[in-house]
């Protein structure tokens, strides 16, 4: 028997009980109706029929409750219980089919095949995705294949004897590649991992330098890919209210509110300049300095073997030529599409209600994504080729490899994407903001804003979705906080409270994503450093706690009761500094790259 006669047998049996997840919701027929009720229209007296209205769809949020908290509670729970990704990620899924369907079993698989996990793998976003995830692994494949990474660890690395230096660099060269989270993480992956190998770094640790430089620098940034959505996020908010849309530069005015970012990447220089950890990561980096054992024993990690080095002569430029090329066309292509979107005919903006900031806000960074990583990885062949460090056949096979490197990534992120669909489908962001709206006050609107988000981006795995729910919600609610009669929308909106609030959105959506098992940024960095998955969350999850608690402590809770940002920024960041140098104890004393 086929695949296919399999397939086609589980749809006849599911389709007799099976009719879509709102099924429950269809009307009955009008068969139903008595004759003598349904009259015709033309015996009404002569009065012109009047068309029903058409029920109203009731909110997810409302139809499934606390059953829409299923899918992210089973994928959460499972992985923590049973250390297996993939099967938790499935059970979460097929768990949201049954909750679509009514506990019913075959038609639950259906649906969580038809309208949940095809969906998810389909979405042109997320293919554009797992095309550069493909792609990059390519890219970094042949690089590491004809020696062009060794070169360039070498060079960038030349002075990283320490295990304080080396994570030093890995933090530093996260502020490069600024411009987007996913391109930090794949990129920096491959380029660190045999330097932080040579010093004994644990994968552990590499994951966490990639995951905390990612997308708080990304979210930061002034351009990058992230700017447009949060624009977009609060746009809605203020125009829900009447208001105008969210200017760039009131955008830039919620920068200093993003306490958790900022903490983070001062708690990870702390760390990488004591050589100091506490907690799993310290367990991690001593099995690894002293061992030499740089993954968990029995542990699973995320990407597949490494590439096998070709004995030929390092050379820089096959590292640096498909690196300048992913760099280039990235920020081109984006220039480009933000530039036709604007309507621009020259390569610079030119009219009266155009300017750089709304070209970088209009780009597509999707297509300069793919485009960019293609090319690259092309490139990384040419090079390959015509430096001799490779053959032609040589280098297909490298490029094959890399990208194949990258196939259990990428089932990891359909299913996590699928979570997500599920929760989309059932309302779970709406239903916890639900929850959590008795309980808002104008004083405490910062840090329940802040713990709203985390929890709905750790159940979600997606910052971004996060925003989209989150921000409009909040920005209603503090505007009736907050004001007053007579107070317009523009001096609401300047209040150091509303600004606090956005800002708390925008960082608990990335804290969220940084503790979450089924977040895609967190298997990218499992995947991009080689690590376990699980290893890397349990490892991460206290970093980010602890910083997240700072941010509440030190930072939205004081900006509710109106204490300046410009105080609570260097409170926070000295005491993550003295968390690290009390809490913390020194891995090791003196390693060097010749230990």
């Amino acid at each position: 028997m086929t695949l296919r006669t399999v397939a086609l047998l589980l749809v006849a049996l599911a389709g007799t009980t099976y009719a879509g997840p709102l099924a429950a919701q269809e009307p009955e027929a009008s068969a139903t109706v008595p004759a003598d009720v349904a009259a015709p229209a033309e015996e009404l007296d002569g009065e012109e029929p009047v068309a029903e209205a058409e029920p109203e769809e009731t909110p997810a949020a409302e139809k499934y409750g606390a059953w829409s908290l299923v899918p992210p509670l089973v994928a959460i729970g499972l992985a923590i219980v049973f250390r297996q990704v993939l099967f938790a990620l499935l059970a979460g899924v097929y768990g949201a089919g049954l909750v679509l369907t009514g506990g019913e079993p075959l038609s639950a698989f259906r649906a969580m095949c038809t309208d949940l996990i095809q969906p998810a793998a389909v979405d042109d976003y997320h293919v554009v995705t797992l095309l550069f995830t493909f792609f990059l692994g390519a890219m970094v494949g042949v690089m590491t294949r004809s020696g062009g990474t060794t070169a360039l660890v070498n060079w960038v690395g030349g002075r990283a004897r320490t295990r304080e230096r080396g994570q030093l660099t890995g933090w530093g060269l996260g502020f490069l590649v600024f411009f987007d989270d996913y391109a930090n993480m794949l990129l920096l992956g491959g380029t660190l991992k045999p330097l932080t190998d040579r010093l004994r770094i644990s994968r552990e640790k590499l994951a966490f330098l990639i995951d905390s430089t990612a997308a708080p620098v990304a979210g930061l940034a002034a351009v990058s890919t992230w700017v447009g959505v949060e624009i977009q996020a609060i746009s809605e908010g203020f125009e829900a209210l009447g208001g105008e849309q969210a200017t760039y530069a009131y955008f830039l005015e919620t920068i200093p509110y993003r306490f958790y970012p900022i903490y983070l990447l001062a708690f990870v220089f702390a760390v990488a300049w004591t050589g100091r950890d506490f907690g799993p990561m310290r367990r991690a980096e001593v099995r690894a300095a002293t061992t030499g054992q740089l993954t968990r024993p029995g542990s699973s990690p995320a990407s597949a073997d490494e590439v096998a080095v070709e004995d030929a002569q390092p050379k820089l430029i096959n590292a640096l030529a498909p690196i300048a090329v992913l760099v280039f066309l990235l920020a081109a292509v984006m220039w480009a599409t933000g530039l036709e979107a604007t309507g621009e005919a020259g390569w610079w903006p030119s009219g009266e209600d155009s300017s750089v900031r709304l070209v970088v806000e209009k780009a597509d960074s999707f297509t300069a994504l793919l485009i960019a990583s293609l090319a690259a990885s092309l490139t990384a062949c040419l090079t390959a080729a015509a430096t001799g460090a490779l053959k032609i056949g040589g280098t297909a096979e490298s490029w094959v490899a890399g990208a194949q490197g990258m196939f259990p990534v990428a089932v990891i992120l359909i299913l996590a994407w699928s979570v997500g669909q599920a929760c989309t489908v059932l309302g779970t962001g709406p239903y916890l903001a639900g929850v959590a709206e008795p309980y808002l006050s104008a004083h405490w609107l910062p840090a329940l804003g802040f713990v709203l988000a985390a929890a709905i981006a750790f159940s979600i795995g997606s910052s971004w979705t996060t925003m989209a729910i989150v921000i409009p919600l909040l920005i209603e609610l503090g505007a009736g906080l907050i004001g007053s009669p007579g107070v317009g929308i523009a001096a609401i909106a300047a209040e150091p409270a509303m600004l606090g609030t956005i800002g708390a959105v925008l960082a608990g959506a990335i804290f969220g994503d940084h503790c979450s098992p089924i977040s895609d940024t967190t298997v990218l960095s499992s995947a991009a450093s080689g690590c376990d998955h699980l290893d890397h969350v349990s490892t991460q999850m206290p970093y980010a706690a602890t910083v997240g608690l700072i941010a509440l402590a030190c930072g939205y809770v004081p900006v509710g009761f109106g204490v300046p940002a410009w105080i609570c920024l260097p409170i926070g960041l000295a005491v993550c500094v003295a968390v690290v140098r009390l809490v913390g104890r020194p891995v090791t004393a003196g390693l060097t790259n010749d230990a």
